[in-house]
């Protein structure tokens, strides 16, 4: 079982951000967040029995703008609740501008083992121009700094920025690939309801066209498999098998307890060990005073307001085992395909050793391909 903790607050709301994140909180806000989740912790874990755990992932938001204290009361909590002695993977995020040496330390006193960087890009005018409250020399300031503390260090790229090129890309790339085991890289997506996707529909940003981020892209993929990084999901790639198992859980369809709110949970078992009547999926509301209230309100874990609930049925469960295991490099077993895909689509497929999986084309264009296999 796997678990992840939201911390949802951030100094300030990057223009392309759709998470469930919420700027300028004032400490007052930020204790009674803190309190709710803590008893939320001691819920769960009376509810799943001390359950072992195989990785933590504290995100948000931003985690390391709280001070070092709360992340390890947080920590003290978590660990008092659940068994935490067989971790194999606990990773935080963090951005640039407020890491510092005493949270670094802290989060090792916490038993962290992994710090997943905000990095985003190394470009000045693209930080400045999506809001990022860092810049370029913090960025790798930071890193150093972080690789002092952690052996397992990854770092965030957005490609598709507004002023990116290709030999941008490949710049970035080569100076991350030196400070970092681990890089995620995105494509920007432009979510409803953001800045970003506002000003670039009122025509006030310059954003590289979908062809553009694709070439971005591919110098991106050549770049890392050059630098030793291998791919091993659509967005991640890592060196030396420093994968980020959290996450790996989530595409495999691991047990997970999501504790904050707007998490999401997956369970298959009751109490940790006696089966549900099915696979079932919940989340908590994303509202930060509709969480603190729902807690506050309750004394046990299964009684906590969810803002959904869905039981998965049989034809949910080969959908979720095909859409998530498609997104690794692993891909499914051959059997899950069977019948499903049509001739012409063929070319996007590797096949190996019972397994089917996207090769780089497919990857590119998986979204569409599910909904052909999905439709059969």
């Amino acid at each position: 079982m796997e678990i992840y903790i939201h911390l949802p607050f951030c100094k300030a709301k990057c223009q392309y951000c759709d998470f469930n994140s919420y700027a300028a909180c004032d400490s007052a806000t930020i204790y009674s967040y803190l309190a709710a989740l803590c008893r939320e912790i001691k819920f769960a874990g009376a509810q799943y029995g001390r359950a072992k755990i195989d990785s933590v992932y504290i995100g948000g938001g931003t985690p390391s703008m709280l001070e070092a204290k709360q992340i390890l009361s947080v920590c003290r909590v978590l660990n008092e609740n659940f068994d935490l002695s067989g971790v194999k993977e606990f990773s935080i995020e963090a951005n640039p501008e407020s890491i510092s040496e005493d949270k670094l330390a802290a989060y090792v006193e916490a038993g962290i083992d992994r710090i997943s960087i905000g990095v985003q890009s190394l470009d000045d005018r693209n930080l400045r121009s999506v809001g990022r409250l860092h810049d370029r020399n913090t960025a790798l300031k930071k890193l150093e700094l972080a690789g002092k503390y952690f052996k397992n260090v990854s770092a965030d790229l957005i490609i598709g920025l507004p002023y990116d090129n290709a030999g941008l890309i490949k710049s970035e790339i080569d100076e991350l690939s030196d400070l970092v085991s681990h890089m995620s890289v995105y494509q920007l997506t432009l979510e409803e309801g953001t800045s970003l996707k506002k000003r670039a529909d009122e025509g006030r940003v310059w954003l590289p066209s979908d062809d553009e981020v694709a070439e971005f892209m591919d110098i991106a993929i050549d770049a890392l498999a050059a630098r030793g990084f291998e791919r091993y999901e659509v967005s991640n790639f890592a060196k030396g098998g420093e994968i980020s198992r959290h996450n790996m859980g989530y595409w495999t369809r691991e047990e997970y307890i999501g504790l904050g709110a707007g998490s999401h949970s997956f369970l298959k078992t009751a109490d940790g060990c006696a089966p549900l009547p099915a696979e079932i999926r919940f989340s908590h509301p994303r509202d930060i005073n509709a969480y603190i209230g729902g807690i506050n309100c309750v004394d046990s874990f299964d009684k906590i307001p969810r803002a959904e609930i869905s039981v998965l049925n049989k034809t949910d469960i080969l959908n979720e085992q095909i859409m998530l295991g498609l997104r690794t490099t692993k891909g499914v077993k051959e059997s899950l395909l069977e019948g499903k895909i049509p001739p012409e689509l063929e070319r996007f497929f590797i096949r190996a050793d019972g397994r089917i999986a996207l090769n780089r084309r497919g990857m590119e264009v998986m979204n569409g391909i599910l909904v052909r296999i999905l439709m059969l």
